[in-house]
């Protein structure tokens, strides 16, 4: 038998080529080829954010399309000034003049699925994290149909369930990790098995692998891209926190054949073409040890370790306030 039996029968079924197009139906890797990075930029309430934004998009930029949302043409004025005070240039930079709420588009962003031959958006629907913060987020749901229109390409209208990209990981084959936690509190009343016939239908995925537990104070409710990252089809990296959600996770994957690393930082990187971008534990030591890991997972590629506490202490990390656009 296979060592990765889960993968092998996902890897087998994108290899088949005469099944039909939803069969083939996937959503790509993030170390895939990318077109472009897209980001909402934050406004006077998240104000605190915007250097360690500069900072990341300083690092994406010298690899990768930046493409960045604005609630109007004065907020990208002041954006842009913004951005030049803290040296960043604007080559690679797009605006685009578009209604937000947050900065937060890993979540109210498109999720971006490939038959092979096409690239289109799903559109799920976004609550504003169940509604934690007290706000709509009516804008916010709308930008997957706005980049749509933008990029042209077909967006699938999934809104009758509610699904934020940051709790959803893959490995590009078939194969995603998500949070049960976080799904059911969304999705009340559905059971496991209706759960994953919604996701297995729409993204293509031969097999859904759960993490249970989040802390109390996660207003996403366990994002798993706050836990456990892919980063290869065969491999997932947790954080090493000593906490059960990981261990009983790192089990689990171990049983199923995958091989498990535990990262001593915060593993809500970006990985884009070429580089890696995450966060810095400000201390030259750590930071160093965080370098050798980011390098020996994504070989090849430029690391980057920002400062981004500002957006940790708002509720997520790097990975949470970008959304990547893979490339057809």
């Amino acid at each position: 038998m296979s060592r990765w039996p889960l993968l092998g029968v996902a890897l087998a079924g994108l290899l088949v080529a005469s099944v039909s197009k939803a069969e083939t139906r996937r959503v790509p890797a993030e170390w895939e080829p990318q077109a472009a990075v897209w980001m909402q930029w934050p406004g006077r309430y998240e104000k605190d954010m915007r250097p360690a934004f500069a900072d990341i998009i300083q690092a994406v930029q010298k690899h990768e399309n930046v493409h960045l949302l604005a609630n109007s043409e004065g907020a990208r004025k002041a954006a842009a000034e913004f951005l030049m005070n803290r040296g960043v240039s604007v080559a690679n930079v797009t605006w685009h003049i578009i209604p937000i709420d947050n900065a937060w588009m890993r979540d109210n962003g498109p999720i971006y699925v490939t038959d092979g031959e096409t690239l289109s958006i799903q559109n799920w629907a976004f609550t504003g994290w169940d509604g934690t913060t007290g706000a709509t987020y009516r804008k916010d749901d709308r930008v997957p149909v706005h980049l749509g229109a933008l990029l042209d390409m077909e967006v699938d209208d999934r809104t009758d369930y509610v699904l934020e990209k940051g709790n959803l990981e893959v490995n590009g084959a078939g194969i995603a990790l998500l949070n049960w936690d976080c799904q059911d509190q969304r999705n009340p009343g559905l059971t496991k098995e209706e759960h994953e016939q919604i996701l297995k239908a729409a993204l293509g995925l031969t097999e859904i692998i759960w993490s249970y537990g989040h802390h109390p104070d996660d207003i996403t409710t366990g994002h798993i891209d706050g836990s456990a990252r892919f980063i290869n089809p065969t491999t997932v990296a947790l954080a090493d926190t000593g906490e059960e959600t990981e261990t009983r996770l790192a089990e689990d994957l171990r049983t199923l054949g995958f091989n498990v690393e535990w990262y001593p930082g915060d593993v809500n990187w970006l990985v884009g073409d070429g580089y890696v971008v995450a966060m810095s534990e400000l201390d030259e030591t750590l930071d160093a040890s965080l370098r050798q890991d980011l390098r020996r997972y994504f070989p090849g590629r430029e690391v980057y370790l920002v400062d981004a506490w500002s957006i940790a202490d708002g509720g997520g990390g790097i990975h949470c306030v970008t959304n990547d656009q893979p490339e057809l």
